[in-house]
């Protein structure tokens, strides 16, 4: 192939590649200026529990100017729009965009509650995290109760006992409930049976379940077990426990 033929292969691509970008560019600038024709929202809520519904965001979309009907995209700040999505208390994420079409798509993503915190008279739901966020006025979740924590990192270890329970073979249906005192101990409460669970520090969960387990196998067997009012696993190589009256 010759030098020539190599430049005109050459300009050839380039005559592409800059048509194209222009041709980019231009569809771009037609779709900013083409009126819009309202918008669609979709809002992701986890299983069973559907906190938010639009109304709910429906203060912040008029500040935006919604619902956009006429009007062109580069009139919309979809930037602080988003940033203001994202500040409602039940939102997790929030993505806005434009289709070919001329519909503003509004992709909502919900917080979702592991736990329900309770501290004097208050009670918040808390998330994977350790963050809190308001009840909702639509729906209510069916998750276990947290007492006693008054910030994040108590928050998360709660969690962690509420997780490693539910995984457990020892408590079928996990705990309903964990209260921390003022000195860092928890109590927990299985949900499978209604006795209180003296856990101790948040540690040696292994170690742990597996004397409960032991002991509900030894009570089941004396056929005792309904008896059981309450079980102390803090002590090492041994279970204390107690009956009802």
């Amino acid at each position: 192939m010759t030098w020539i033929k190599r430049i005109g292969i050459l300009l050839t691509w380039l005559v592409v590649l800059v048509g194209g970008a222009l041709a980019l560019i231009s569809s771009q600038s037609v779709r900013e200026k083409r009126p819009l024709k309202g918008y669609e929202m979709q809002i992701q809520n986890p299983d069973n529990q559907a906190f938010l519904i639009e109304e709910d965001l429906a203060d912040i979309l008029q500040q935006a100017g919604a619902p956009w009907d006429s009007v062109s995209r580069k009139e919309i700040n979809i930037p602080m729009l988003e940033e203001n999505l994202r500040k409602h208390p039940l939102v997790l994420g929030a993505e806005v965009f434009s289709t070919w079409e001329g519909v503003v798509r509004i992709e909502i993503v919900q917080k979702e509650a592991k736990a329900r915190v309770i501290n004097d008279l208050e009670m918040m739901y808390v998330d994977q995290e350790g963050h809190l966020f308001p009840l909702s006025a639509h729906a209510s979740a069916a998750v276990p109760v947290i007492s006693g924590v008054s910030d994040s990192t108590q928050r998360v270890k709660a969690l962690r006992l509420l997780e490693q329970a539910a995984q457990h073979p020892a408590f079928p249906g996990g705990w309903t409930a964990v209260a921390r005192n003022e000195k860092g101990n928890y109590s927990a409460y299985p949900a499978w049976h209604p006795h209180r669970l003296d856990w101790g520090w948040p540690n040696e969960f292994e170690d742990k379940a597996h004397k409960a387990h032991a002991l509900y196998a030894q009570l089941l067997q004396k056929k005792s077990l309904d008896s059981l009012e309450w079980m102390d696993v803090r002590f090492a190589g041994q279970v204390v426990y107690g009956f009802n009256d």
